[in-house]
């Protein structure tokens, strides 16, 4: 292998170590010293690669789990069925099977926690890579929803992602399958609980 090829393959392979673990526990619980260990390697090694420190691998690495995300997403999209209740079914159980973005946790513990500019860069990536497809099938279905949400589309997409996410971790204490799980999200988000 020359040089050059074993330079990327290791700085893919620190890249694969620290999604595994900003993905999980998020930019303020994850050490350089975590990620060296996690690699086998010494600390100062990561330098190598990401001379400027842990912010601008965190920022690389999210960026990167994105921008897959965001390429999941539109091919999914593009491939369902086309009907609301598919399109949000295809996304939904595909994106239940992925480990959580944590938005949330991302918006109020690490985004604040990197300079402003690479929490800016941070956030445009996140709307554009993860709530923007779902608010494409909103878009696309909107004559299909009830008045008052068809000017708010980026609301009932963000809800049913955050519901999404929260499935992710609910999953592991039913019997239901991840079809079945997300099957009465969509139930639950486009005609409610209560029968008319």
């Amino acid at each position: 292998m020359s040089k050059k090829a074993n330079q990327i393959s290791s700085k893919d392979a620190v890249l694969n170590a620290a999604e595994q673990l900003f993905t999980v526990r998020g930019y303020t619980a994850v050490t350089l010293k975590h990620i060296a260990e996690k690699l086998g390697i010494k600390q100062a090694s990561l330098y190598y690669h990401f001379p400027l420190g842990k912010e601008d691998l965190y920022v690389e690495v999210m960026l990167r789990h994105l921008e897959h995300r965001r390429v999941a997403l539109e091919s999914l999209i593009s491939r369902a069925e086309p009907t609301l209740e598919s399109c949000l079914l295809d996304v939904g159980v595909w994106l239940i099977q992925q480990p959580p973005l944590n938005g949330g946790r991302m918006t109020m513990s690490d985004l604040p926690e990197l300079s402003s500019d690479k929490a800016a860069q941070l956030q445009e990536a996140m709307y554009r890579c993860a709530f923007a497809p779902l608010e494409t099938i909103f878009i696309r279905y909107r004559d299909q929803l009830k008045g008052q949400f068809q000017d708010d589309l980026g609301f009932i997409g963000g809800t049913f992602l955050c519901s999404l996410e929260a499935l992710y971790s609910f999953r592991q204490y039913g019997s239901k399958t991840d079809e079945e799980l997300v099957a009465n999200l969509i139930e639950l988000v486009l005609r409610g609980a209560i029968s008319p």
